[in-house]
């Protein structure tokens, strides 16, 4: 297998495309602009001048802001001619959803989320990132509530979305491996959604928010059931919702991260 190299004069833009390409396990270099590129480099990544001023097909531009999808892009090279015929995310629903993608059978990437909002946004960004034919979103349904309301999202982005049976991806998955449970999701066909779905949220999915929201406010607030229930909803987030309840209080306070 080839490598990536990180050919920049930009000192920040290469420790970020560096750390994220060490994070995927992608074998990297280092290079300088005007270093030639060594035998097995498959693509690299620098700022946009310099891949302009190069000339050369093989370079992907990235800044501060899209390395991630830079980096998405150049590892698609590295592991793929042409195009992939079949590009499947799988969702695992939940407050931290995971996500992971595969192509053709072929582990692309996975990702772990700190909120439900902006993960059908994600997936569409790095879908673009990469060439293919055909996609589908297999969302699980661990968490129905959750389930559907990504589920609703796509289809209101108009995209091919599939329910997969979660419990058959739950053998050998620790409790809070969301993006493992994901990739398991992504290699499973599902029933294909065709309507949108109904989103209500059950009395414990309710009592489950307002449990995270006195561990999110580290023990000071407890969210009333009208407020758990718009988070569940996707109408507040639970850091929203633990601002409207604390009210006035709010300047000498300081969220705790979610677990």
């Amino acid at each position: 297998m080839g490598s990536i190299a990180v050919r920049t004069s930009d000192f920040r833009l290469a420790y970020r495309v560096l750390a994220e390409l060490k994070r995927r396990g992608v074998r990297c270099i280092q290079l300088l602009p005007s270093d030639p590129l060594p035998p097995g480099v498959s693509a690299w990544l620098g700022a946009p001048a310099e891949v302009g001023m190069s000339g050369d097909s093989s370079g992907i531009p990235a800044t501060i802001d899209t390395f991630h999808l830079a980096v998405e892009r150049a590892v698609h090279q590295l592991n793929h001619q042409g195009s992939i015929r079949l590009l499947s995310f799988g969702i695992d629903p939940g407050p931290r959803p995971g996500v992971a993608w595969i192509g053709d059978g072929i582990i692309l990437g996975k990702e772990q989320f700190e909120e439900v909002d902006g993960v059908v946004d994600r997936v569409i960004d790095i879908a673009r990132a990469i060439d293919y034919d055909d996609l589908v979103i297999r969302v699980g349904n661990g968490s129905k509530t959750i389930a559907n309301r990504i589920i609703n999202t796509c289809m209101a982005r108009s995209l091919n979305v599939e329910r997969v049976d979660e419990a058959r991806t739950s053998v050998g998955v620790p409790r809070h491996a969301h993006s493992s449970a994901a990739l398991r999701i992504a290699h499973l066909s599902g029933h294909l959604v065709k309507e949108k779905q109904r989103v209500r949220p059950t009395n414990g999915e309710i009592r489950d928010i307002q449990r995270r929201s006195r561990k999110v406010s580290g023990g000071r607030a407890t969210i009333p059931s009208n407020l758990a229930r718009a988070v569940a909803m996707g109408r507040l987030t639970i850091h929203d919702a633990i601002e409207d309840h604390i009210g006035e209080g709010l300047e000498s306070f300081s969220f705790s991260t979610e677990r």
